[in-house]
């Protein structure tokens, strides 16, 4: 039998390194190795760096105009003019009928509107609405990835005060007066007290009153299961975090990089543009005058002198060149050549190096990167439509993670009031109302529509999506950011209105031809019916 001799010679005691597969293998070059991470629970993360980066957050958009631009894009995408209430109460065990839960939710839809409006009645400082605050809350969660609300109730005496109706009232707090202290022993993390299941059961914080800082702690909840602390974050970016953190951290380099970038830029451009002209003169230096003298030819020698004092006697007389009077040709002397000079920068990897960090800051801000630039030079159709597709989960996924869930519950204390003191009235009274609260509060809150690059090839699409059964009227309208019950309202009373002064109906559909089934004519609707 014969043995293959490896080419290898090992030798005693020597050591062969393992050969296995294995994530982060490929790193021969140590570009990795010099990258230090470790694994750490997120709330220490969040815990060590959270107010550094609120702090810059708030330098970057308050004084950078493109990070301030899209803070307000991201308001207005998310909330717009304000989230509608849709209310979708489950009544069915109360005994209410379709007709008669429609008409709650409608009664409960305009007392809400009233209420939202009137900053005398929801803000306990009497100053802001509720889509006032809701900007308030998304710009706080930029900010400190977080937004925290106070619910208080004025007693009657107060009310009649103010001269108001509503008891219920909500304070808007800025994240850093939630005192970041954290007490393990006595289930206190980042400000916030917890139970044995990880519940939040009280919050610490500071109070500022005739300019002392006090620590006040507030209840999560009353004694009647109503909440009095109103904390939203988005807790699917740090699962094992009690507090936030802003989604700008990812990119505050980039965002001074870009500033960096354009100061740079400015300051190279400013300094070539002042130093702009010259001029190349052949006027002879001392050494050239030393050797005109020491010329043999007497001839020679006063031609030579003769033509530069005519040349400098020239010059004298304010022929050379002048920069700051654009109202005299200027001359030039015997050989002298003037040259504008161009500057150079920026060059031509500026904007290209420019809109990429605009890009990287677009994608973790969850704007496209022509809405942040306002640059559409290089959209089309497609590209519009194919960016607007990929942000606009983005803007419900803020939506419905932050704006909605404060909204909430601030209609739950508010709807508690209202049938409490039965300015609402409910079957069954409070006690039904109380037993079934999670079922009666259940509500959608519907904000701006989804821009389009084309409305009617929008349009258009949700023709065809009603017509082949892919989607519903409902469907439709909250696309749009409408309820579909008010606009199915407002449509019939309109086409009563119409009818009754005989004139064209716009909501009758258009027909394709006559056909067996008796449609009208191409081009034509189908004729109205007076009942």
């Amino acid at each position: 039998m014969t043995r293959r001799r490896s080419s290898r010679t090992n030798k005693p005691g020597a050591k062969t390194a393992p050969v296995r597969a294995q994530y982060l293998r490929g790193d021969r070059s140590g570009i990795l190795h010099m990258r230090r991470a470790v694994t750490r629970d997120g709330g220490v993360n969040v815990r060590e760096a959270a107010e550094r980066a609120s702090a810059l957050a708030w330098d970057f958009m308050q004084n950078s105009g493109w990070l301030a631009g899209a803070a307000q894009q991201i308001i207005t995408d998310t909330i717009g003019n304000e989230l509608q209430l849709s209310c979708r109460p489950d009544l069915t065990r109360l005994g209410y009928s379709d007709a008669e839960k429609s008409a709650f939710c409608k009664l409960v839809e305009a007392r809400w509107r009233q209420f939202a409006w009137s900053p005398e009645e929801c803000d306990l400082a009497g100053k802001a609405t509720i889509p006032e605050i809701l900007d308030g809350v998304i710009r706080y969660y930029l900010a400190g990835g977080e937004a925290i609300g106070v619910l208080d109730y004025l007693p009657v005496r107060q009310r009649a005060l103010y001269g108001i109706r509503v008891g219920t009232k909500i304070s808007l707090v800025a994240p850093h007066r939630l005192k970041r202290e954290t007490q393990e022993f006595a289930g206190l993390d980042q400000g916030i007290f917890h139970d044995s299941n990880g519940r939040a059961t009280h919050y610490r914080f500071l109070r500022r009153e005739a300019g002392i800082e006090t620590e006040v702690d507030i209840p999560a909840w009353d004694g009647n299961g109503l909440r009095r602390v109103i904390h939203v974050m988005d807790r699917g970016e740090n699962p094992d975090s009690v507090r936030g953190i802003s989604p700008l951290a990812p990119i505050m380099k980039v965002a001074a990089q870009f500033d960096q970038l354009a100061d740079a830029t400015l300051a190279t451009a400013l300094m070539q543009t002042v130093f702009a002209a010259t001029i190349k003169s052949p006027e002879p230096s001392v050494e050239a005058f030393e050797a005109i003298s020491a010329l043999e030819d007497e001839e020679l020698k006063e031609d030579l002198h003769s033509v530069w004092s005519q040349r400098i006697a020239k010059l004298k007389d304010g022929g050379g060149i002048s920069m700051n009077d654009p109202a005299r040709i200027n001359h030039l002397g015997p050989g002298e050549d003037f040259q504008m000079h161009t500057a150079q920068t920026p060059g031509s990897q500026y904007l290209p190096f420019s809109q990429n960090l605009q890009r990287e800051m677009a994608r973790a801000l969850g704007v496209t990167f022509e809405s942040l630039s306002m640059d559409h030079s290089n959209a089309t159709y497609s590209s519009v439509r194919m960016g607007i597709s990929s942000v606009w989960p983005i803007v419900v996924r803020r939506r419905e993670r932050i704006a909605a869930p404060f909204c909430q519950a601030i209609y739950e204390n508010w709807l508690d009031e209202m049938i409490f003191t039965g300015q609402i009235p409910f079957k069954g009274g409070y006690t039904a109302f109380a037993a079934n609260r999670s079922a009666v509060t259940w509500t959608e809150w519907q904000g701006p529509s989804q821009p389009t690059a084309d409305d009617y090839r929008s349009a258009m699409a949700a023709k065809v999506r009603l017509e082949s059964g892919l989607s519903s009227l409902a469907d439709e309208c909250a696309l749009q950011g409408r309820n579909w019950e008010d606009v199915s309202q407002q449509r019939a009373t309109e086409k009563a209105l119409l009818l009754q002064q005989g004139l064209p109906v716009p909501f009758e559909r258009m027909t394709g031809g006559a056909g067996p089934n008796g449609m009208a004519a191409e081009g034509q609707r189908e004729p109205a019916k007076v009942e």
